[in-house]
């Protein structure tokens, strides 16, 4: 088995290649998307294995996601393919202000419809990191089922439970579920990985100390928050009582599109922590990535390998605050 495993929804994206509202747009470029299955392209640029976990339909966008997943060199033994559903896609407009508009058609598609059984073949004994997002969940009640089963096996083979919150408010029946399902999840895991305005949202606390702290008594060993444009902050709770903390600022870089950052973000915090980096340079690799992304339109394609990671560490600057 891969050392990280991540379960999640691949959809294929039609990026516009004009700026304008999406129903003006003629022509697209087609991308593939998914926040777990752009952390796992991230961990495997940075040539960590990882095995992604999901369901396609049985149709040409389930054959490209194969076939992405194959050139990336991820293993996609358990990407099952269904016959009574289809793959989703996106589409993604370009905007100069704010964040892209984006138009779902994923609604009952074949990652959806996936069970817990998924998990029986599959080995979690040599794995090291599980990794998980609140999309997954949210898009059914058998997914939602499926992702506790996988926490639950995980942590019986010893492994390292890292979640971002990742909020899509779209997906789930109330706000109010939405909070109480991803903290349930969030108590779960070992590390958390919220943005800050998430924090807020599913603490309702103002600030990242009281953010970090909400989860660290809840049993999460380790917090670490993406701050926006300043950066990134990590808190945990030693043995001893006592309290870790560590911040980075974030890059100067010229902003093309903001989705996919947290991804990278992940990717880059998921693997300083495989290489028992300092902390400080666990965020500052996060950092980096999230600001390699944010230079580059598609939601990962931007996604650094090692050497053009550290060609952006020695290349740009960070921001002084």
């Amino acid at each position: 088995m891969s050392e990280i495993i991540t379960i999640g929804e691949p959809m294929v994206m039609f990026l516009a290649d004009t700026k304008e509202h999406l129903s003006s747009v003629e022509h697209f470029t087609r991308l593939i998307a998914g926040a777990e299955l752009n952390v796992a392209m991230g961990l495997r640029r940075l040539g960590h294995t990882v095995t992604y976990i999901s369901q396609v339909g049985e149709d040409p966008f389930g054959q490209y996601v194969k076939k992405y997943l194959e050139n990336e060199n991820i293993d996609a033994t358990f990407v099952k393919v269904y016959k009574e559903a289809p793959t989703g896609f996106q589409f993604k407009n370009r905007t100069d202000e704010g964040d892209p508009e984006v138009l779902y058609f994923r609604k009952g598609a074949a990652a959806s419809r996936i069970t817990k059984d998924i998990l029986n073949e599959i080995s979690f004994s040599d794995g090291k990191v599980l990794h998980i997002t609140g999309i997954f969940p949210a898009l059914s009640e058998t997914t939602l089922e499926t992702t506790f089963k996988a926490i639950e096996k995980a942590h019986e083979n010893g492994m390292l439970v890292t979640f971002d919150p990742n909020p899509r408010p779209v997906l789930w029946e109330s706000k109010e579920k939405m909070i109480q399902v991803t903290n349930e999840l969030a108590f779960k895991s070992d590390i958390v990985l919220p943005g800050f305005s998430e924090g807020k949202l599913f603490t309702g606390k103002d600030s990242k100390e009281e953010i970090a702290d909400f989860y660290l008594d809840r049993g999460v060993k380790k917090v670490v928050i993406k701050m926006g444009t300043t950066g990134s902050y990590s808190r945990e709770k030693l043995e001893n009582g006592q309290l870790k903390e560590a911040e980075c600022p974030s890059f100067e870089v010229p902003v093309l599109d903001t989705v996919g950052a947290g991804d990278g973000f992940a990717a880059g915090v998921i693997s300083g922590i495989l290489e028992n980096l300092e902390d400080n340079k666990i965020l500052e690799r996060g950092n980096a990535i999230g600001g390699i992304q944010v230079m580059h339109l598609s939601d990962n394609e931007g996604l650094p390998t090692v050497d053009e990671l550290d060609s952006f560490l020695k290349n740009y600057k960070r921001k002084v605050s």
